[in-house]
């Protein structure tokens, strides 16, 4: 394992950083168009996002964190908006 100097942030934790916050903005289209992600699917990615949030805090990777704590909150509004869709009967 590397040496961090102490008060430093990590290039990884700014690689990851910016990262999320592309994927972030991918979600976008999701909130905004009128078709929805299948429940399962986005219920999985928020209970994830909220553990990845949890381990990344746990490594001190503070700016992961907080984008990863981004997407879950932008997904958890897709999963709110997958919910209340109204129900289309065949």
């Amino acid at each position: 394992m590397g040496t961090q100097v102490e008060g430093a942030v990590a290039w990884q934790d700014i690689v990851l950083f910016v990262g999320g916050f592309v994927l972030a903005g991918g979600i976008v289209p999701a909130i905004r168009g009128p078709e929805k992600p299948p429940f399962a699917t986005t219920l999985t990615l928020v209970v994830m996002l909220a553990i990845f949030a949890v381990v990344f805090l746990t490594l001190r990777l503070w700016l992961t964190a907080f984008s990863v704590l981004v997407q879950g909150s932008l997904w958890a509004v897709v999963l709110a908006q997958t919910v209340r869709r109204p129900r289309t009967g065949v």
